[in-house]
């Protein structure tokens, strides 16, 4: 799998994006969120493996959805390569209440008291 292949998960919990980036350490790594789009970068330069010399780079954006917060993101890089970014999403089935109305004693429109 190359660090180009992506996965992008949305369930009604959370938002992720799962990255195979096992050619890079995490100090090659670049995640960071401008607005509402995510943006993982990875760098490095030419090194030697079985076929020779190689160095990779690799740029990718993502659409942060509606309903998550861009605070709440978070990164981790498991020990077998793969970058997970993800975001809880905001609860949509908030419970149902009655809110009282209350009765004020001054009018709405004109200043002072009601005569």
């Amino acid at each position: 799998m190359a660090a180009d292949s992506k996965h992008m998960h949305l369930d009604n919990a959370k938002f992720s994006v799962n990255l195979d980036v096992k050619h890079f350490s995490p100090e090659e790594l670049k995640v960071k969120v401008s607005g509402n789009v995510i943006e993982v970068q990875g760098k490095h330069e030419e090194r030697q493996d079985e076929h020779g010399f190689i160095a990779r780079e690799f740029n990718r954006k993502y659409r942060i959805p509606a309903d998550v917060d861009p605070l709440t993101i978070t990164s981790s890089l498991s020990s077998d390569g793969v970058l997970t970014v993800n975001g809880p999403r905001k609860l949509k089935e908030v419970p149902e209440r009655s809110i009282p109305v209350t009765r004020e004693a001054t009018s709405a429109l004109l200043p002072g008291p009601r005569k």
